[in-house]
C-alpha cells in the first residue's frame, strides 16, 4: 500500500514498509562496487552511505566508516536540494502557526520518502529548540512486514529520540483508535509525493476524507521527485533501508514486493548463466541508480 492511503476511499488502508539500516547482515555485493569489504552495502550503517560527503552523527553500533559517496552531487543539484529543504522548513513554520506541537504526529513506514521527511522534521525541531520527543511517530505493524523495516523503525527511534506509537491493523483503524487514545492530535505528517498513486491532486495541507477520522494531512514532500529523495539522502548521510541497496525501489509487504526488474544486473545474469549457476541469486543495482523514475513501483504487485 502506498503512502496516500489517507487520501482516497478506494485504496487499501495499511502502510507501506521499508528500512535504512541492517542488523549487520551479509548483503550480496552489487556489481557497481557499492559494498565494502565487510560485505555490508553502503548505507547499511547507522551513519549511512556518505562518510566522505557530509559529517553527521548516528548510531555508533551501526557504523559503516569505509562507505563513500555512491553518486556525484553537482553544485546545481546541491543548490536545488537546499531550496527544497528551505521550502520544507517554511512549511513547518506554517504548520506551527496553525497547530500546537501537542496536536501533531508523524506517520512513519520506514520508506525512503518518510525517512527524508523524518530527517527534515527532526532537523527543523533541532533548529527551533523543539524536543524531538514532542512529535510522536505512528507506525503500523504487520505480520507481513520485512524484518529490515521493523529493525529500521527501532533504529530511527533511537537515532532521532522520538516516541513510538504502534498499532496493528489498517491505517484507517489505527487513526480511529489513535483519535480515541490521543484526542489532542489534529494533524499528521505524511511522506507522500505527487507522483505516488492517487496523490497527483493532493494539497500540502488537506483534510482526510469524510469517512476517515477528522484530521489534517500534512504533505511537505509533494513536489519532491524520486531522485530528489535520493540526492537528499546522499547529501546529508541519512540512514536508509538496507533493502534499497539491494534493488528495491518501492517497498510494501514481503508478499507483494520484490527487487525492481529494471535494476537487474545483466552482466551478473549473463556470467551466472555462462558458469551454469542457474540457481544463483540475482544481483541488482541500488535504488538510486533507477534511470526512469516512472518505474519506481515496478517491483510492487498491485493486488495487495
Amino acid at each position: 500500500m502506498h503512502k496516500c492511503c489517507i487520501q482516497t476511499q478506494t485504496q487499501q488502508t495499511t502502510l507501506t514498509k521499508s528500512t535504512a539500516f541492517s542488523k549487520k547482515k551479509k548483503i550480496r555485493s552489487n556489481c557497481n562496487g557499492n559494498s565494502n569489504s565487510n560485505g555490508n552495502s553502503n548505507g547499511i550503517g547507522g551513519k549511512s552511505i556518505m562518510s566522505n560527503c557530509h559529517s553527521n552523527d548516528g548510531d555508533d553500533n551501526h557504523t559503516d566508516a569505509d562507505a563513500t559517496c555512491p553518486v556525484a552531487i553537482t553544485d546545481a543539484t546541491r543548490d536545488h536540494i537546499k531550496r527544497r529543504v528551505r521550502t520544507a522548513y517554511d512549511f513547518f513554520d506554517q504548520t506551527l502557526m496553525q497547530y500546537k506541537i501537542a496536536q501533531l504526529i508523524f506517520c512513519f513506514n520506514g520508506g525512503k520518502d518518510c525517512t527524508v521527511l523524518l530527517d527534515l522534521l527532526m532537523g527543523y525541531c533541532a533548529q527551533r529548540n523543539i524536543d524531538s520527543g514532542q512529535i510522536p511517530m505512528l507506525y503500523i505493524e504487520s505480520d507481513d512486514s520485512f524484518e529490515e523495516i521493523d529493525d529500521f523503525v527501532q533504529h530511527c527511534v533511537r537515532r532521532y529520540k522520538v516516541k513510538l506509537i504502534k498499532y496493528k491493523d489498517s491505517l484507517k483503524v489505527a487513526l480511529t483508535q489513535m483519535t480515541h487514545d490521543m484526542p489532542l492530535i489534529k494533524a499528521v505528517f505524511v511522506g507522500s509525493r505527487n507522483t505516488d498513486p492517487y496523490c497527483d491532486k493532493l494539497k500540502a495541507m488537506q483534510k482526510t476524507d469524510s469517512d476517515w477520522p477528522d484530521m489534517m494531512r500534512l504533505n511537505p514532500l509533494l513536489e519532491w521527485s524520486y531522485h530528489d529523495i535520493w540526492h537528499y539522502i546522499h547529501m546529508y548521510k541519512v540512514p536508509y533501508c538496507s533493502l534499497y541497496a539491494r534493488g528495491y525501489t518501492s517497498i510494501g509487504y514481503k508478499s507483494n514486493t520484490f527487487p525492481n526488474p529494471h535494476l537487474l544486473c545483466a552482466e551478473c545474469a549473463t556470467a551466472a548463466a555462462a558458469a551454469g549457476a542457474e540457481a544463483a541469486t540475482p544481483c541488482y543495482r541500488p535504488a538510486w541508480e533507477l534511470a526512469d523514475p516512472t518505474m519506481e513501483r515496478a517491483g510492487r504487485h498491485s493486488s495487495k
